[in-house]
């Protein structure tokens, strides 16, 4: 799918530097209002699915937890030369503005509420009901059928890699969540999905998960998932497509496949390793691809990434339930410290073309470099460089970079 044309508007322009001055003014009383994080307990910091429900051995009642985030982006696209515009495309938006709330109804039932605004309207992305038991978790309503290693609002790069796009996006049905001391395991089946209020039938998905996190010598930490999914559109459904923007989000697809297939298995593995400050963590991926005419072989997409941290001011990544949580400073700028201060580099891979699916593929190269100034507020700019294969646009290039500021508050 081609985006249009972008284009840096002064309007724009100001809405961000306006966004930046008025979290840098409230930033101070907002960060004795907000709950502070528990170091010791990383589920207080990180919103997993186990925090839908009560904690407490003794239940105090119903409950309340909010968060909000807001992020503003800058980004300068340079698009391959072959491309029919190849003008550069410069934007300021606001990339996100979106409210969870989460807590308990009774003692055994939770529920969890993530809203996104966009273009003056709100997209429910999850909305279920839990009921925690010996069992485990079960939680109904519109669910993520495959979570994430490290959630969007965790990212130390400002878009996920091509392949994460992979994963069916959140559904409407049942989902079973069970964790022990060092593992989880998720199960779900869903069918249909809500796109601004409404409910559409999008199919059939069953999804499975499993993590763990082995015991390794202190100061260490590893984790290794592992993920499956199958879905079918049914019939007079929309057909499954696949492609990988560019670069940034604003960036256009040149790698796309089409609406192009009514049936699809999805396998993927993920790994984590932490040593200190420096940390190291990839995922591969491969979708089983059906296209609904008879006779024809299913094609094999794939894609991987691999990327590493190093936290200079020698914070460690913390983990929680089934993945990494936000960095946290040791000590913030509001305190007189200096923050945390990280940089990263991401190769990303994805091949969309096998068979009768022709989408072509790309190789990509990130560099982050992003500075916390508390657990509330942090900036990140992004280099990223492309290179096409397969299509089209084969050998050609295309780069940009991107600037953004980031805002959290939990209470």
């Amino acid at each position: 799918m081609v985006h249009p044309e972008l284009k840096k508007t002064a309007k724009s322009t100001g809405s961000i530097f306006l966004l930046a001055v008025l979290l840098l003014a409230i930033q101070i009383p907002v960060t004795v209002l907000a709950q502070p994080c528990d170091i010791e307990n990383v589920v207080n910091c990180a919103p997993v699915k186990t925090e839908a429900v009560a904690t407490d051995k003794k239940w105090k009642g119903p409950s309340l937890r909010s968060r909000i985030r807001l992020y503003g982006s800058f980004e300068s696209i340079d698009p391959p030369t072959l491309a029919t515009d190849n003008s550069r495309l410069n934007d300021a938006y606001i990339r996100r503005a979106d409210l969870t709330l989460r807590g308990d109804l009774l003692e055994q039932v939770g529920y969890y509420f993530k809203g996104e605004f966009r273009e003056a309207d709100l997209d429910i992305r999850d909305l279920y009901l839990s009921h925690k038991s010996d069992l485990g978790l079960f939680m109904l309503g519109i669910v993520d059928p495959i979570d994430e290693e490290v959630d969007p609002a965790n990212r130390e790069f400002m878009e996920s890699a091509a392949m994460e796009d992979f994963a069916p996006g959140n559904q409407l049905g049942l989902g079973y969540f069970r964790e022990g001391e060092n593992w989880l395991y998720f199960a779900g089946a869903f069918k249909g999905k809500v796109d601004k209020h409404r409910v559409e039938d999008t199919g059939v998905v069953y999804s499975t998960r499993f993590t763990i996190a082995p015991h390794v010598p202190k100061g260490y930490l590893l984790h290794i998932g592992g993920y499956a999914s199958w879905r079918e559109s049914g019939k007079g459904n929309d057909l499954f497509r696949y492609n990988a923007t560019s670069m940034l989000r604003q960036g256009e697809s040149y790698v796309d496949t089409g609406k192009v297939a009514d049936k699809e298995g999805l396998v993927g593995i993920e790994l984590g390793l932490n040593i200190g400050s420096t940390s190291l963590d990839g995922q591969c991926a491969v979708v089983r691809a059906t296209v609904p005419l008879p006779g024809l072989a299913a094609s094999y997409l794939n894609g991987c990434y691999i990327s590493g941290i190093w936290n200079i001011t020698g914070e460690e990544r913390f983990y929680g339930g089934d993945g990494f949580t936000l960095l946290r400073p040791k000590t913030s700028v509001f305190e007189g410290g200096p923050g945390a201060w990280q940089i990263g580099t991401r190769y990303d891979t994805i091949d969309l073309s096998d068979g009768v699916i022709q989408g072509g593929g790309q190789n990509t190269w990130t560099y982050s470099l992003n500075w916390y100034l508390n657990r509330q507020l942090w900036l990140s700019t992004n280099y990223s460089r492309a290179t096409f294969k397969n299509n089209a646009y084969a050998g050609d290039e295309t780069d940009g970079w991107g600037a953004r500021i980031q805002y959290i508050i939990e209470w």
